[in-house]
């Protein structure tokens, strides 16, 4: 028997490692831990391994294990301090963090994670070994929230542990790297100053170690946008009726920095403070639409990020007073300073249980009261507000559609309108007069009398009319008027006289104060009819002189600047323009006669001939004689003269009436030929061939300028020329028309002749 012991415990020496070596992945335990240690895989399946403990309070700390999981089915955690203990087995393959646990402080605790595949056949396996009382963290916050404000950043961190005084904040601003750190004022509030607006930051949390704090961690990167500075710009709302008593606002805005905006709040609330359980609406767009009854609203609108809200924009929307279909709809009757009483159609209390009545006066609070009542008419006691005598009252009645409450469930769409009416406690008289009081359109029976009303606080009642008073003939009238007139058109006044007129205003207490005197003066007939004769005599003398001074400078013009007429529109120049076609056309049938030698003689002797003309000393008249040679006698084809006779043409005009360009060739008369220098005519004229054409020739004329009677006198002056058998006869007027177009040749060709020598126009030019 021993021997069989002996070799029991031979084969197990021999066979134990084999054993433990194969089954140490299902078989770890807190006896063998050191052993799983050695043969389980320590780089996977098990990371970052840690142990902390967090109180729960101030006498209970609860402890946890938590790592990361690789590619393992099961985990299990033993917990070593001063033996070992397993504290649970999971199949959870995320980050591990378990149910708590709970340690000593005193004594050193070593915890062992362990890893199993699936297979039980490979392990992984992790420790983590500390004080109890070292590994106690303090964090991170549980909540963090922020709001910033004009360049400032303030937090607000919430602790579990209230062992944290303090705490560290780090921000940078966002896509940067460099981070800053500022300590809080507590363990709860921290203010960062110094901020840009229009930027956006990054933040993190962690608690100043303390002896209570040995461990804390820091928070997750926790983002903060920028802050809204600018309010929203809320556009012009529009305004519809739906029905009697309710309106559909349509309210729009618009926010520069839109893209860093979360939400927008818009907040509705009555004029009268009138709380309500709904009044604000998160939206995302910019656009609400409201139905609401006719009573005064207040609206805020604004931007909402995480960072806070934006400034607040404000729209008052008024109270609508001008509504006169609701005029009689209730009564209202002031019962006391305290109390008043309603009324109102029997239809309403049938279809609506709960009532809004609203009452306000100028410059006072609005005031409101709710209650439910069956009957038409209801009493309401007053505790805050107080009616005053002499003040107007408005009432609104509102009627609700909830059945149940007659409290105000949601500002949109709650009640519509009933009606509204105005009331007194007391009526007074008017305090003051009626301003401003003017007259115009004065005419000489009539005037118009124009005033401004009374103002409300000073009426003291409801206005019944005006009047107007004045005195004529010694005796006073008075007129009275509609209170919604301000203007009056006295008639029937007497002409040239003077009037004073005085207004007041009176309301059922009586008649108010009267304005001051606004005096004026009819229009006087006669002062009528002297204005007009006046205004009339004086246009016809305007027009009278006018017509005189045209008169006058039409003479003056005249006498200083007298026309020079148009040769080409004279009845001379119309009469001769056919002969002088004619006489072309017969100079152009004759071709021969311009060829020879003695015709072109004859034309230069033409070309000599020249008038006299003696010019006054005014230069205004100019008188042309014809300068006539005798004419030589005919004796015959062949015959010359009997004897040698010279036919000089002299000029018998001073040079100093006609001076003449000597330099110029077309000038009329040639310096090289004067009266000396004229050759023998016989050699010129006394041929065969020109004898026979040679006719007396007429004056020349040194103008160009000449008029009927002149032309006339000089045609009867020239004696008839002889004609012969082969003479082409001579006209006067042709001669004329020749010697004009060669003088008026000439001139353009020497401008130099428009002038005199001492620089004056030539006024035969």
């Amino acid at each position: 028997m021993q021997s069989f012991l002996y070799f029991g415990v031979l084969m197990g020496l021999i066979w134990s490692p084999w054993i433990i070596s194969n089954t140490s992945a299902a078989f770890c335990t807190c006896k063998n831990i050191t052993s799983c240690e050695k043969l389980c895989n320590v780089s996977e399946g098990v990371h970052s391994l840690s142990c902390f403990g967090q109180r729960y309070t101030e006498a209970i700390i609860n402890y946890y294990c938590i790592w990361s999981p690789g590619q393992y089915g099961k985990y299990i955690l033993y917990i070593k301090q001063r033996r070992c203990q397993l504290m649970y087995t999971t199949n959870y393959t995320k980050t591990m963090m378990l149910n708590p646990f709970s340690l000593k402080m005193e004594a050193t605790m070593t915890a062992f994670a362990i890893a199993l595949s699936d297979d039980q056949k490979r392990c992984a396996f992790a420790k983590f070994s500390n004080l109890p009382s070292e590994i106690i963290q303090c964090g991170p916050p549980v909540s963090v929230s922020f709001k910033r404000s004009y360049g400032h950043l303030n937090v607000t961190a919430e602790w579990e542990d209230s062992n944290v005084k303090q705490y560290h904040l780090k921000y940078r601003e966002h896509n940067t790297t460099v981070w800053k750190e500022v300590k809080s004022q507590n363990g709860r509030d921290c203010t960062v100053g110094a901020v840009v607006s229009s930027q956006s930051y990054e933040m993190q949390i962690q608690c100043v170690i303390t002896t209570e704090c040995p461990q804390c961690p820091l928070s997750e990167v926790i983002r903060v946008p920028q802050e809204l500075v600018d309010a929203p710009a809320i556009k012009e709302p529009h305004y519809d009726l739906v029905q009697t008593g309710q309106r559909k606002i349509t309210v729009k805005w618009e926010y520069v920095h839109s893209q860093a905006v979360d939400d927008y709040i818009v907040t509705v609330q009555k004029a009268s403070g009138e709380p309500a359980e709904e009044r604000s609406y998160f939206l995302k767009t910019q656009t609400v639409t409201l139905f609401l009854c006719y009573s005064a609203y207040k609206l805020f609108i604004s931007a909402l990020n995480k960072a806070g809200p934006s400034p607040a924009a404000h729209l008052v929307i008024d109270a609508m007073e001008d509504q006169s279909d609701l005029d009689g709809a209730f009564n209202v009757i002031l019962n006391s300073n305290n109390s008043f009483s309603l009324s109102w159609n029997n239809t309403l209390s049938r279809k609506y249980p709960c009532y809004s009545v609203e009452w306000w006066a100028s410059n006072e609070k609005l005031a409101y009261e709710t209650f439910y009542v069956k009957k038409n008419y209801h009493t309401i006691q007053t505790q805050h507000v107080a009616f005053k005598p002499y003040k107007r009252y408005h009432f609104f009645l509102h009627a609700r559609h909830e059945k149940d409450t007659c409290n105000l469930k949601n500002v949109n769409n709650s009640d519509q309108t009933y009606g509204r009416t105005l009331v007194y406690l007391t009526e007074g008289t008017p305090l003051t007069a009626p301003g401003n009081v003017t007259s115009f359109n004065i005419t000489q029976n009539s005037c118009v009398i124009t005033w401004s009303p009374v103002p409300e606080e000073d009426l003291r009642g409801f206005l019944q009319g005006y009047i107007i008073r004045y005195t004529q003939d010694n005796i006073q009238k008075n007129i009275t008027v509609h209170p919604s007139v301000n203007s009056y058109e006295l008639l029937n006044l007497r002409s040239g006289s003077n009037y004073c007129v005085q207004l007041s205003a009176y309301t059922a207490a009586g008649e108010g104060k009267q304005s001051t005197l606004k005096c004026f003066d009819i229009l006087d007939s006669l002062a009528i009819g002297g204005m007009l004769a006046g205004v009339i005599a004086g246009v016809v003398t305007l027009l009278l002189a006018t017509h005189l001074c045209f008169r006058l400078l039409k003479r003056s013009k005249k006498l200083l600047w007298p026309n020079i007429p148009n040769p080409y529109n004279s009845n001379a120049v119309q009469k001769i323009e056919g002969g002088q076609e004619l006489e072309v056309m017969e100079l152009l049938h004759r071709p021969n006669l311009e060829e020879t030698e003695e015709h072109v003689s004859v034309l230069e002797a033409k070309k000599e001939t020249h008038s006299a003309c003696n010019v006054s000393q005014d230069w205004t008249k100019t008188t042309c004689m014809p300068n006539m040679p005798p004419p030589y006698p005919l004796q015959g084809d062949n015959e010359p003269p009997s004897s040698p006779t010279t036919s000089t043409t002299i000029d018998s005009t001073p040079n100093e009436a006609f001076p003449i360009d000597s330099n110029h060739k077309g000038s009329i008369e040639d310096p090289s030929m004067g009266a000396n220098n004229i050759k023998d005519p016989p050699s010129v004229l006394g041929t065969e061939s020109v004898s026979t054409a040679v006719a007396n020739p007429t004056s020349a004329f040194m103008s160009d300028y000449t008029t009927m009677e002149l032309f006339q006198q000089i045609t009867k002056a020239a004696p008839p020329a002889p004609s012969s058998s082969g003479a082409a006869p001579s006209d006067p007027g042709q001669e004329y028309l020749r010697q004009s177009l060669s003088l008026s040749e000439n001139m353009r060709g020497a401008p130099d002749q428009m002038y005199l020598a001492d620089g004056t126009v030539n006024p035969f030019l």
